[in-house]
């Protein structure tokens, strides 16, 4: 179909890892200047997980980008600016008080945006 496909990955904002508090009464925190590091570390492996993705799909074409940002609006606002004309993603069926605090993103993206979806439960 001659598609151009991109495969996503989304961090939560970077930020909320390097967060550095000021100490109170001595207490300095587990967030410290090292916790970039740790970022970076992150973007790295997601990066590998993307290019194995790609490689193991057997399509050179297939293009990795690592998005940041709370996962739904991430993947909104990357889909409208690129003009997209399908959204493909999987679902996943949340059970208990799972389903009262936790987003489902498929969810959310169905609801909230223009561009076709088209979701793949994941549950085996």
């Amino acid at each position: 179909m001659k598609a151009e496909v991109t495969l996503v990955h989304v961090m939560t904002d970077p930020a909320y890892y390097a967060m550095n508090y000021s100490p109170i009464m001595g207490y300095r925190g587990g967030y410290t200047n090292g916790t970039l590091a740790i970022v970076n570390d992150l973007k790295i492996e997601a990066w590998k997980f993307l290019t194995a993705a790609v490689k193991h799909l057997g399509d050179d074409k297939i293009k990795p980008k690592i998005l940041t940002g709370e996962t739904a609006d991430a993947i909104l606002e990357y889909s409208q600016s690129r003009k997209v004309d399908l959204i493909v993603m999987g679902s996943h069926n949340h059970k208990g008080l799972e389903r009262l605090f936790v987003i489902d993103v498929a969810t959310y993206i169905q609801k909230h945006s223009k561009i076709p979806l088209l979701t793949i439960p994941t549950d085996a």
